[in-house]
């Protein structure tokens, strides 16, 4: 096998939206918005393409930052550091915090149970440094950058499986049958790849949480009467 297929092997499995890590559990704010009515199946593709614009570059800049890091540096651990908390601060939501954060512990502890711990130092050592500061676009970018996946594939590949996720939880809030959410997901690929691109040239400190409306819907989430999702 040529290292260039293993490479699309770890990285299909890795980002597939079925991954065990508890995905399936969080609708990040949008089962308020079902409730309220705000969020129907008509504008779900416009809605998902302005979550990728706001949401999605943000999480893109820190998922390439991450992805930049270098595991064997002595700046690794407190540049690490530093990077979760500012994400933690400007995701102001609890619930969508909690969600992230408890994602990226799974999702690395994930990886570093399948990737050989000689080719994964820096896996091991924020695990052993603190597992609860662990975003899930921060997790994702590192385990791509251990793995040596090109930084743009890195990004789409983390956009993707953030999409399928939302689009698999309206699955559950609408009526969206199978065929519905594949051509929705399938038609957002540009706006996969837009958003990808606009985070290429934005730093940690250009980005800033302006998803007013999930946010607002995920800190009101824990007061509907009846709930399917954590977050």
């Amino acid at each position: 096998m040529l290292p260039d297929q293993m490479l699309w092997l770890h990285l299909l499995q890795l980002s597939d939206s079925a991954i065990p890590i508890g995905t399936t559990a969080h609708s990040f704010g949008l089962e308020t918005l079902v409730e309220d009515g705000v969020l129907t199946v008509p504008g779900l593709a416009d809605f998902l393409r302005d979550y990728l614009a706001e949401t999605g570059t943000l999480e893109a800049v820190y998922c390439r930052v991450a992805h930049a890091l270098q595991a064997d540096s002595a700046a690794f651990l407190s540049d690490w550091t530093r990077l979760n908390a500012r994400l933690s601060a400007i995701r102001t939501a609890r619930e969508a915090r909690t969600a992230s954060l408890t994602l990226g512990r799974r999702f690395v502890q994930l990886a570093a149970d399948l990737i050989d711990p000689a080719l994964s130092p820096g896996l091991q050592r924020v695990l052993t440094a603190d597992k609860a500061n662990i975003h899930h676009t921060t997790g994702f970018g590192l385990v791509m950058g251990v793995l040596a996946v090109p930084v743009d594939l890195a990004v789409c590949a983390y956009l993707q499986q953030t999409l399928a996720g939302l689009i698999s939880a309206c699955q559950r809030l609408l009526p969206l049958g199978q065929s519905g959410a594949s051509k929705l997901l399938w038609s957002l690929k540009p706006a996969i790849i837009e958003a990808s691109a606009r985070s290429a040239d934005r730093t940690v400190e250009d980005v800033t949480a302006t998803t007013m409306l999930p946010d607002l819907a995920s800190m009101r989430h824990p007061t509907l009467m009846t709930r399917l999702f954590i977050s």
